[in-house]
């Protein structure tokens, strides 16, 4: 083992190395990051050695091409290769799929109230903050651009406030710190803020076990249909570099109309000598769609079905638009790629769908109740829209009227990581 032998050149991705099949991996920061290669010696004479962000061959770069002799397997020297590799460590999770909002500005020798102002258009992210807080000096060193729950976080501690969230996270307020003590992880669009930790002794068992409550949230512009119950724990240490031992289970959590979600991380291993959680690493696997759609179907009259225009890869069909006495049935299709994950029967990726009629005038009516159901990549819905002549619900399919569906972009599922670092104890 060592570092990189002479006569061995990288292979980045995208380049062919005779005699090897390579990859390449990435630090959580996006950069290549090195580390002590390890040196393998699988088929004589081919040398693969193995770093983290670089795959390096023994002998020279490949020159023009040459006709290849036939190709000869030796089994058992090929099996011995595959199970050197499948031992390797695991790459690191992918980079989150759903960007962060950037925050580009630029204001110095501001006050808080135009600079929160300001953050919130440039991210399109409402959120409140103290009215007493307004005239304090505030500067937004933006210019090169930052992700909104960074930009957030930086305003609040020049000015001694904290971020909060309400209403299940979908809506943001800075409020007073006061003597709260926030430690947070931000990754992309989402945040992991460690709220509390509780210690219990549980007399039975002769032990006793610490319990760090977590929050995870997210930039609530996107929903999220399911998310770990609680996270995997990847490495937990007190000060003292003692080694914790993290719960963790499969069981799954699924914030229907919310933007954060709470979860218990069960610790053992901490003493009266630890003063601190000094690592605290983990990931959560969420499924959820980088943004909502919404498709408009504007004559209502048209010959069904009607189909619109795709976008990102969903193609929506407004099947039959009757009236049934005095209810009018929008029945309407989606069909999305076969890469939608699998739900369990009891889960749904369609609670944030929503339908409306819009008059000429742009007022919007909402339906009186909807019935919904997936099957595989595609997703049938039936609205029920009841006329109202008080409110002007009277004839939709006259003419100006319109009908709009908003429905997510295909659902992904993704690793959301974190690290939490010096978490006092009580």
């Amino acid at each position: 083992m060592g570092g990189r032998p002479p006569g061995t050149h990288p292979r980045e991705e995208g380049r062919a190395v005779r005699g090897a099949v390579c990859a390449v991996g990435e630090s959580r920061s996006g950069k290549e990051r090195e580390k002590p290669l390890q040196w393998f010696n699988i088929l004589a004479p081919l040398t693969i050695g193995v770093g983290f962000g670089r795959v390096y061959t023994t002998g020279h770069a490949p020159g023009p091409p040459e006709p290849e002799p036939p190709m000869r397997i030796h089994l058992p020297a090929l099996a011995a290769a595959l199970v050197v590799l499948s031992a390797l460590p695991a790459a690191e999770p992918d980079s989150i799929p759903i960007p962060p909002r950037i925050v580009q500005l630029d204001m110095s020798h501001s006050t808080f109230g135009k600079v929160a102002l300001a953050l919130s258009e440039a991210a399109r992210i409402p959120f409140t903050f103290p009215e007493a807080s307004t005239a304090q000096p505030c500067e937004a060193p933006f210019a090169s651009g930052r992700p909104f729950w960074e930009a957030l976080e930086l305003v609040a501690d020049q000015t001694g406030n904290r971020i909060v969230l309400h209403d299940g996270g979908r809506k943001i307020a800075l409020a007073d710190r006061g003597k709260s003590r926030e430690v947070s992880s931000i990754r992309g669009p989402f945040r992991v803020v460690a709220e509390r930790v509780t210690a219990r002794n549980l007399l039975d068992d002769g032990v006793t076990i610490y319990e760090v409550l977590l929050n995870v949230h997210w930039e609530p512009r996107f929903p999220v249909f399911r998310i770990d119950a609680e996270p995997s724990v990847t490495k937990a240490a007190d000060d003292r570099g003692v080694a914790l031992t993290g719960s963790g289970g499969k069981a799954k959590s699924h914030p229907a109309g919310a933007a954060a979600h709470a979860a218990t991380v069960r610790l053992s291993g901490l003493t009266r000598e630890s003063r601190k959680i000094a690592t605290l690493d983990g990931y959560f696997t969420v499924t959820a769609s980088a943004k909502m759609l919404s498709f408009r179907f504007p004559d209502l009259t048209a010959k069904t079905p009607v189909t619109l225009p795709s976008q990102e890869t969903v193609t929506p069909v407004l099947k039959r638009f009757t009236k049934d006495e005095n209810t009018w049935e929008a029945e309407l299709e989606l069909t999305y790629p076969p890469t939608v994950p699998v739900f369990e029967s009891f889960e749904s990726w369609t609670t944030e769908n929503r339908a409306r009629l819009v008059s000429p005038e742009g007022k919007s009516f909402t339906p009186e109740g909807h019935a919904t159901s997936t099957t595989g990549p595609k997703v049938s819905a039936t609205y029920y829209f009841k006329e109202d002549p008080a409110k002007g619900l009277v004839n939709p399919t006259a003419k100006g009227w319109a009908l709009v569906y908003d429905a997510p972009t295909t659902p992904i599922e993704f690793s959301v990581p974190f690290e939490l670092k010096d978490i006092p104890l009580p």
